[in-house]
């Protein structure tokens, strides 16, 4: 595998946190949430949008053409996700942060 560009990475991340924050402002009318506003972003919205957006993606992956190939694609996607929110586990307990409140998404 290509080695990643870790700065693209940090822009991408940036720019899509600040996209949702920038509707979710938008949707309460607040004018941003510069001002010490709390700003309530639904957490299973993004959730799901994130979730659509990455199927989006994945769904143009050269040779995903069975479902076996679709299945391998997302075991390696959950076991990514899996090793990220250990490492983002692990930084909250050395820093003592608290993790922002979310919503349970059930499957359909």
């Amino acid at each position: 595998m290509a080695d990643l560009n870790e700065s693209y990475i940090i822009d991408l991340r940036r720019a899509l946190v600040e996209a949702i924050c920038m509707v979710s402002a938008q949707r309460q009318e607040a004018a941003s949430g510069n001002k010490g506003d709390t700003l309530f972003i639904g957490s299973a919205e993004v959730s799901e949008v994130l979730v659509l957006l990455l199927s989006e993606f994945v769904e143009g992956v050269p040779d995903l053409r069975t479902p076996a190939d679709v299945r391998r694609m997302s075991d390696i996607i959950g076991k990514k996700i899996r090793l990220n929110i250990a490492d983002i586990r692990r930084g909250r307990t050395e820093t003592g942060a608290r993790p922002t409140s979310s919503i349970v998404i059930r499957g359909n």
